[in-house]
């Protein structure tokens, strides 16, 4: 196998991978109020990211290889149309599979932030606030417990 054949074939393995990352962010979004669920997808998404880290690393080196120390832009205009038709749907592939992931782990913060919001909105209205919202004069004290959060 030459270099080029290691090079598309780590590209491949890449375009794999985050595709089943993408494919864990769905899930974890269906499942975002479960937090067993989570957590095991979670657990499955850091097994695919040490995975992709280590791929990553060949795919570098890979392309230092091809490369001869041009850059993507320079390097993929120096390749011969056929080369250049194998590569161009792989990193198109892979450019559009990150942004995917990116977005998609951006929504599921915001979701997850979201519900823990709402867990501390509910715990404060169940267990009541020993702090009052307003002020209060020096010595002096504010009777009652106020049931808003003031996070929300």
């Amino acid at each position: 196998m030459t270099v080029w054949d290691d090079f598309l074939a780590v590209l491949k393995k890449e375009n794999d991978i985050l595709r089943e990352l993408v494919d864990l962010s769905v899930e974890k979004q269906k499942h975002i109020n479960n937090a067993q669920e989570v957590s095991r997808v979670a657990g499955e998404e850091q097994k695919n990211v040490k995975l992709l880290e280590a791929i990553d690393k060949e795919r570098a080196e890979l392309f230092d290889v091809l490369s001869l120390g041009k850059s993507l832009e320079d390097w993929l205009a120096s390749l011969d149309s056929e080369r250049q038709d194998e590569v161009a749907p792989l990193l198109l592939d892979l450019t559009e599979s990150l942004g995917r992931l990116q977005s998609l782990n951006d929504l599921n913060q915001e979701l997850l932030a979201q519900s823990l919001s709402y867990v501390h909105f509910s715990l404060n209205l169940l267990m009541g606030d020993d702090t009052s919202p307003t002020y209060a004069r020096p010595g002096g004290s504010t009777a009652g417990k106020s049931i808003f959060d003031r996070k929300v």
